[in-house]
């Protein structure tokens, strides 16, 4: 499937809150309690949605990549949609830093970023590199009468990971027909 323009212009810092439903998409696949959203904008709808799902969240707004530790001695866990910047090069940042600083890390990223060869040692060669979230459903980012035009994965970081890495699917449908259903 390929991109198009979505005719939306680019957020000022990459701000782009994530909906609800992509929160917990990643939940049944996290690997922690006590997780840090260090890019949570303003409005921290992916904290909230975790804290929805028995999650204990520090939100924090802040250089990121200035910190030298975890926010928090009990934090076991980064779960956040980064920044991308141009060409992706924060979001690789954001990586880099987060899997330094924490044993858990899962981030919401364009579902192509582990395809460039300049990103091998993130994830091919990456021994803590665990899993692939592909959401089945792009996400709505803006109301309006124009789509979405990216799709996205939630990629997860696992130091204690013993396996192969692997492939998930999750759809937003699927979400909302367990609801219904309850």
């Amino acid at each position: 499937m390929s991109q198009r323009y979505s005719g939306y212009p680019r957020q000022a810092n990459d701000e782009y809150e994530t909906p609800p439903w992509v929160a917990r998409a990643v939940v049944p696949y996290l690997r922690c309690s006590y997780v840090w959203d260090p890019a949570n904008g303003t409005s921290s709808k992916l904290a909230q949605a975790l804290r929805q799902e028995g999650f204990k969240v520090v939100a924090t707004n802040d250089d990121f990549l200035s910190r030298d530790c975890l926010p928090h001695g009990r934090v076991d866990g980064i779960v956040t949609n980064p920044p991308y910047g141009p060409s992706g090069r924060v979001a690789r940042k954001f990586i880099e830093h987060a899997i330094a600083l924490a044993p858990f890390v899962a981030l919401l990223l364009r579902v192509d970023f582990d395809s460039g060869k300049t990103r091998r040692t993130l994830f091919r060669d990456c021994r803590a590199f665990a899993q692939k979230v592909v959401l089945l459903d792009r996400i709505m980012w803006f109301a309006g009468t124009s789509g979405p035009s990216t799709n996205h994965a939630w990629f997860i970081w696992n130091a204690r990971h013993p396996g192969p890495k692997t492939m998930a699917y999750e759809h937003r449908a699927a979400e909302a027909a367990e609801r219904a259903s309850a």
